[in-house]
């Protein structure tokens, strides 16, 4: 059976159960979805995806409609790409020329540019707070209703709005550690209780649980902390999505050795480090053996 874009937009969303009003909030109007789900209107690629991801749904039949939307899409891989390996070398250049691209009404694509920014900004020091406000605020451009008395905004969530709020909770970690874990919990409930694309959820609940796991130690909440890490180590696993786990058995190794079960706590700390010293990150090593002497006290050989 061969589906128009449309057609599947519509019973996916009468599948899962959700009203025009819910699936279409801060993307586009009612009106508009209904005249995709009618095929009267095609869109462009961004809203596609962004209507895709909230219903869960892979998007591996979506074509690029004209040259422009080919390039913006290289673009952001290499922007992403980037942002994920934490190597910010051109990549400012990179969002300039994402910026010049998108039209004045794109408002998908200026989040996203918008949310590149900010995250360079707070690599070069930008204090926490106008980090927050500023994630925020891009999160209202397609979340209106998000109000400053809300740490998770209502509805449906695109991957962009996902990563949005880790953003603001990984923002928040030392400044206010209650918040931080409020949101990363409310994130990992929306993760647990919503269809979605599993090779997406697999990279975005990583991102939620690793969070977690590192704030819950700084908290000394120990057995939660060694169970969100298992959590981890299990998805790192299951999901073949390996960059995470050396930091899962790491952080498990912290919470063991604040209830002071050295030798367990030996021994995931050697697995954390074998596979970093195996992947060639020897600053990283010694980063983990300075922390380790600092802040745990700890000499014994890894």
């Amino acid at each position: 059976m061969v589906y128009e874009i449309g057609s599947f937009i519509h019973d996916m969303r009468i599948e899962r159960g959700y009203s025009q009003e819910e699936l279409c909030y801060g993307i586009c109007s009612t009106g508009n979805l209904s005249k995709i789900e009618n095929g009267v209107r095609m869109p462009n690629r961004k809203t596609i995806e962004a209507l895709m991801e909230r219903l869960g749904c892979e998007q591996v039949f979506i074509q690029f409609s004209s040259r422009e939307e080919m390039h913006q899409e290289q673009l952001c891989k290499r922007i992403v790409r980037k942002l994920t390996e934490k190597n910010f070398a051109g990549i400012e250049e990179m969002v300039s020329e994402f910026e010049e691209s998108i039209s004045g009404d794109d408002v998908l694509n200026s989040q996203y540019c918008r949310f590149t920014k900010t995250v360079i900004k707070r690599r070069k020091g930008q204090p926490a707070e106008e980090t927050i406000r500023e994630f925020r605020d891009i999160l209202k451009m397609t979340k209106p209703g998000y109000t400053e008395e809300e740490l998770m905004p209502k509805g449906l969530l695109t991957y962009t709005e996902i990563v949005i709020l880790i953003n603001i909770a990984s923002s928040y970690i030392d400044r206010d550690n209650a918040k931080a874990i409020e949101l990363l919990f409310e994130l990992k409930k929306y993760m647990d209780t919503h269809v979605l694309d599993w090779q997406e959820k697999a990279r975005k609940y990583q991102l939620i649980i690793f969070n977690l796991s590192g704030v819950l130690v700084d908290e000394k909440r120990y057995d939660e902390a060694i169970k969100m890490c298992d959590l981890g180590i299990e998805n790192s696993k299951k999901h073949n999505r390996l960059r995470l786990l050396p930091y899962f058995f790491l952080n498990k190794g912290f919470a063991l050795l604040g209830k002071n079960m050295v030798e367990q706590a030996q021994e995931q700390l050697h697995k954390g480090y074998s596979i970093l010293d195996a992947m060639g990150e020897r600053e990283e090593c010694q980063r983990l053996l300075r922390y380790l002497k600092e802040k745990w006290n700890f000499k014994n050989a890894l």
